[in-house]
């Protein structure tokens, strides 16, 4: 036991935890004595923080030399803790040194002794030895000329202490400021702005834990560009944060293993390795409505999760979500697999949520965006870990999940995932090469889109199955119009029309979205009579099926078509039906474009004061959400009410703004024609 009365160095690179040492040198300069403990998860840089408080100028002088710092690490029992302070003080060995320790720091001067690492004494597997250890601190605790800082893994406070620091004694993660500072000064890098975006995406992605941060510092001073570690990270996890082989100083695995190795001191049960093993299959969180249909699976679930928080291994946020830090849930998923049983049940409630989701935009709509939304991140990352499995359930997840998002986040990466394993299950193929395409084609990525529905279409042709074919005919038509084929895309959708009002009733949605995305494309040609005809008939059937989130969108392009063509009274009619629909489902994009057109009606009718006020209710939808090509039409729409209120100069400028933002959507859509 090598113990030395040199004082370990004041880190070097010190940043963020400014309250919490401000709060401790506080305690610890204007009380009589204090007794101050540092908690965290492994790697949350509690040693630090201990020393930087015992450095502190404030500590320094009040202390002077009486500043003790104890290492536990290679300590085992509360005897070689008596030990090793009576060789600190310099006392001869005697039969009761207990007594000669707390005698001698009783009749010393202040004293300020740091207990570090003292998990490896506390928190043990052999619960024999850890009365004792309570025991000395205890006894410490009283002597009323020494305070105490101990640093532990996890969250829980030695019993029967009264912690000066009780209510604040766990650190969290760093700031993204101080990660950044921290970074910057280890890499000894001058990161320029492109630079410091991938750094912060770095930082991020190990969730900024102290010691990962130290360790990516280090691997960037070697030479490793950001750009690389980052490449490095997506593709090795934790094996990156390992800048040799042991030492939990220098491998973020074994600092993390000894935490857990710490768990088994606290429970036999194999229970809280597998809850942490679903907080780690879920990077945004373990949500209180999962927890609580994970119950029934579980002996003790409450038990389990505060295990988990008392080890530091997850917390737990106002809302009750639990969460784990990036390393440790990579740690997790890499060293404890979920038993088949939690791995089924994991899957069978994330199945049925997806199932409540839906895809279409209807009255029930906002109930599942709030039920659906926080879970999205979960989601995908568990349906990207089947989708080699090709179920049909799982196919029928993916699907309904990359629905349910093209109205809110749309995405393709978990479909894109699944179809490469679908080559044997042709309507599988067909299924996810549909929603693929339909996806792509809101993302603005046209061609593709018309690529992977006619895949989708020729799977469902050779199957038979015409009118599945024929909604990809449609979907693609609306590619082709923003592609400029037009002609190509009205052909298109006169076939699918046709071939789903010989199908019969069971197919009229199909009918009726066909009918609309036609008139749309009319509109669009300047055909306003044909238009009008194929959005009144789709409206129709819209109505018949109760779809009021359809039915609206022809109102609002009949709305749009009456206006172009000058007939205002009939404009206005349609586009306040519209409103008033879009707004009970809180559509918001729909709810400021038929604003905006009413607003342009009112303006012709002469009611400057009224259209003014629409616009002004869009006003932040408009300008935060909006495309190019809608910002520039909103700002179109208020440089002509400016210029017909007499206030030149506004519409002048609103005008300037609109021809920008119509360049902007022009550059873009060339971008992607090239």
């Amino acid at each position: 036991m090598n113990i030395t009365t040199t004082l370990p160095p004041k880190p070097d690179i010190f940043h963020g935890r400014d309250d919490f040492i401000r709060h401790a040198i506080s305690l610890l300069v204007e009380e009589n004595t204090a007794r101050l403990a540092v908690l965290g998860a492994g790697g949350m840089g509690k040693t630090s923080v201990a020393l930087a408080i015992m450095h502190a100028d404030d500590v320094v002088r009040h202390f002077a030399n009486g500043r003790l710092f104890l290492s536990c690490e290679a300590l085992s029992d509360a005897d070689s803790i008596i030990i090793a302070l009576a060789k600190l003080l310099d006392l001869k060995i005697s039969h009761d040194l207990l007594t000669s320790v707390v005698y001698h720091l009783g009749t010393s001067s202040r004293t300020l002794l740091v207990l570090d690492n003292l998990e490896t004494v506390w928190l043990v597997k052999d619960v024999m030895k850890v009365p004792a250890v309570e025991l000395l601190l205890l006894t410490l605790a009283k002597i009323s000329t020494l305070s105490l800082i101990i640093t532990c893994r996890g969250n829980v406070l030695p019993p029967r202490v009264q912690w000066s620091n009780a209510a604040n004694a766990a650190l969290t993660p760093f700031s993204l400021e101080a990660a950044m500072q921290t970074f910057e000064e280890i890499s000894d890098l001058k990161l320029v702005e492109e630079d410091k975006s991938v750094a912060r995406q770095l930082l991020g992605e190990v969730d900024m834990m102290p010691l990962a941060v130290t360790l990516l510092g280090q691997l960037a001073q070697r030479g490793v560009t950001l750009s690389v570690l980052l490449e490095r990270w997506t593709r090795t996890r934790n094996a990156l944060l390992r800048v040799r082989p042991a030492g939990r100083e220098y491998n973020i695995d074994a600092s993390i293993g000894l935490t857990i190795e710490s768990l088994g001191a606290a429970t036999t049960s194999p229970e809280p390795l597998q809850l942490l093993a679903i907080c780690s299959r879920l990077p945004d969180g373990l949500r209180p409505p999962i927890f609580e249909a994970l119950r029934g699976h579980f002996d003790d679930i409450h038990a389990a999760r505060q295990v988990l928080i008392d080890y530091a291994l997850v917390s737990i946020n106002s809302d009750g979500v639990l969460r784990t830090l990036s390393p440790i849930r990579h740690f997790t998923l890499a060293q404890y697999p979920l038993k088949a049983y939690h791995h089924d049940a994991l899957c069978s409630i994330y199945f049925a949520l997806v199932s409540q989701l839906g895809g279409n935009m209807d009255e029930g709509f906002k109930e599942r965006v709030a039920l659906g939304t926080p879970e999205l991140g979960n989601l995908a990352t568990l349906l990207l870990t089947l989708v080699h499995e090709s179920s049909d359930q799982i196919v029928q997840a993916v699907v309904g999940f990359t629905k349910f998002t093209y109205w809110i986040y749309p995405t393709v990466t978990v479909a894109c995932a699944l179809l490469p394993h679908l080559e044997q299950h042709p309507y599988w193929k067909a299924q996810c090469s549909e929603i693929i395409g339909i996806t792509e084609i809101e993302l603005g990525e046209y061609e593709s889109g018309v690529n992977s529905l006619t895949t989708a279409k020729r799977i469902y042709q050779e199957d038979g199955n015409l009118p599945e074919a024929g909604h990809c005919i449609w979907q693609a038509a609306d590619a082709l119009r923003h592609l400029g084929n037009t002609d190509e895309a009205e052909a298109l959708l006169n076939s699918a029309c046709e071939m789903f009002t010989q199908a019969g009733n069971a197919f009229a949605y199909a009918e009726a979205s066909c009918r609309f995305r036609l008139g749309v494309l009319l509109h669009d040609t300047r055909k306003y009579l044909d238009a009008i005809v194929q959005l009144l008939e789709a409206r129709e059937i819209f109505h018949a099926l109760n779809r009021s989130f359809a039915a609206a969108q022809c109102s609002e392009e009949l709305g749009s078509i009456y206006l172009d063509v000058n007939h205002l009274e009939p404009a206005a009619a349609q586009l306040e039906d519209a409103r008033s629909v879009f707004m009970s489902l809180e559509a918001e994009f729909h709810i400021a474009k038929s604003t905006r057109l009413l607003a342009t009606v009112l303006r012709r009718q002469g009611s400057l004061t009224v259209a003014d006020t629409l616009l002004g209710e869009v006003k932040t939808y408009s300008e935060e959400k909006c495309t190019p090509y809608e910002l520039a039409q909103y700002y179109e729409a208020i440089a002509y009410l400016r210029l017909d209120q007499g206030r030149l100069a506004e519409g002048v400028r609103y005008s300037d703004l609109a021809m920008r933002n119509y360049g902007v959507q022009d550059s873009r859509k060339s971008g992607q024609r090239a």
